[in-house]
Parts: structure tokens; sequence; C-alpha cells
């Protein structure tokens, strides 16, 4: 019975995307953000009902024009979330539309990489210092035009029952706060089976298709994602607000703080270091 809905599931999956590869190569170019946004968040819920996951959304969205995706009256917001799955994309979409940070490899894959391109996701590339210089400007720029930008924080997937620790450099986008009231916006993801927390989705250690044809195989999968107090920027420097923005995150889910343990640890290391050649010196 499983397999027989799991292919049910994904032939009507294969469709779904078939059509989505027509509306976004079609359809996206030549109609305004506004209805862009609006068809993103018309279909993200549709592509969750047949991956048969279901959304529990914790909080709300302050600001209300954000939530549709575009905000006339400042800035979007700088959006971060725990990663652990490829239904991630549609979750958050589901929740407010957003332009993803994602790393430049992904623009190659065969339909989803040209499908990711129409979308109007930002591409990286995590080898070069001065491609991240590149992104957070072109980041700034749509933060400023009112559109909401994400990044996954810990920078590569997670394994769905903890937090990895966050890297600072996309927090350089929130830099323009002084004069545009940039702020960001925590959201955290926790998936379950049968009401039970669950790494199944995680495709931290599997591949992308082992674990889509798990989900849609698995009956009662659910994702909850919860929207905490966004942060203004302007009060932080990037790292700080790196750290904080960590510690607000492992503190709704319940996980350790990987980056503050890791900061401690550094500390820990350099007083050591300290010591030692003050010994040395000695």
């Amino acid at each position: 019975m499983r397999s027989i809905v799991g292919g049910a599931r994904l032939i009507l999956l294969a469709v779904v995307i078939v059509i989505l590869f027509f509306l976004v190569v079609g359809i996206f170019p030549v109609v305004p953000d506004s209805m862009r946004v609006r068809m993103v968040k018309r279909w993200a819920p549709r592509l969750l009902r047949v991956l048969g996951i279901r959304l529990d959304v914790k909080g709300r969205i302050p600001n209300a024009e954000a939530a549709s995706g575009l905000r006339e009256d400042g800035p979007g917001y700088l959006v971060c979330a725990n990663h652990i799955s490829f239904a991630d994309i549609f979750v958050l979409d589901s929740i407010l539309p957003v332009r993803f940070i994602a790393k430049k490899e992904i623009s190659k894959w065969p339909i989803f990489g040209l499908i990711s391109k129409h979308v109007g996701t930002i591409f990286i590339d995590r080898s070069s210092r001065r491609a991240i210089v590149d992104v957070v400007e072109v980041m700034d720029k749509h933060l400023a035009r009112g559109e909401n930008v994400l990044f996954f924080p810990e920078g590569t997937t997670g394994p769905g029952d903890a937090l990895l620790p966050f890297y600072a450099n996309l927090f350089s986008a929130a830099k323009p706060a002084e004069y545009n009231g940039i702020e960001v916006l925590p959201i955290t993801l926790k998936y379950s089976v049968n009401g039970i927390p669950s790494t199944m989705p995680s495709y931290a250690s599997r591949d992308l298709f082992t674990v889509l044809k798990d989900i849609v195989r698995t009956k009662n999968v659910s994702v909850e994602a919860t929207i905490l107090t966004p942060i203004k920027a302007a009060a932080y420097d990037r790292r700080t607000l790196c750290a904080e923005t960590s510690r607000a995150m492992a503190e709704a889910l319940g996980w350790p703080d990987a980056t503050a343990a890791k900061a401690e640890a550094l500390r820990a290391k350099l007083a050591k270091t300290g010591t030692e050649k003050a010994s040395a010196a000695e």
C-alpha cells in the first residue's frame, strides 16, 4: 500500500513539476513582481500537499505586506532558517515569498536549476571570498526594494535534530540597517512523523531522491514552522547579529546553540594559547 501511494505521489509530483516548469519559464519573465510572488505563494502549499507534508505554522509575520512578498513602506525581511530538507523551500515560500540564496551548483541541475533561476534565486560561489561580497550587494538591492531574502546560516543541510554553527558572512546584508531599518526574521523548522520528531526528511547524509521516496511513502509527515520575533539589525554588528539569531532559534527549537558553543571553544583555545606563550616567555 505504501508503494502504491508513494508511486502515485511521485507521478503527481512529476506532473506538477512539469506544469511549474512551463509556468516559471513562460509566464514569470513577463508578469510584474507582485503577480510572481502571489503565484509562488499559491503554488508552494500545493507542492507540500503533493508530497504529503502537513504544514503547521506558529506565530505570524508582523508586517502584512512583507508576508505577501513585497513591502512598499520599507525593506523586506532578511529571513534566516535552519536547513533540513529540500521541502524547506516549499515550506518557507508558503509562509512568505522570498528570494533564496543557494549554492551555484544548483543552477546547473536539470529542470530544477532552470526553475530556480526563473523564480529569482540568488546563486553564490561559496569557494570565493569576492563572491560573498557581490552576493551581499545583490541581497541589499532586493531588500531595499521591499523583497524578502532568505539564507540558511548553517551553510549546509542539517541533520534535522540539531543546529549547526552559523556563518556570519551573509548577515552583512543587514549592514545598511542604519538608514533603512532592516530586520532579521528567524524561522525555525522541525519535522515529525506521527507527531514524533523525525530526521527522515533530512538529506544531510543521503541523496535527494532517496529522501524524496521516503517522504512520499510515509504517512503523517508534518513540519512545524515557528516564526520568531524579528531582530532589529541596527543594534548589532554582523557577528553579534549572527550569534543572537542562533541563540533565538536554538531556544525556540530546544536544541543546543552550536554557534555559542563554537565561539566558547575558540575563546578557550585562545586563552590556552596565551597562557602557554606567557609560560614559555617566563
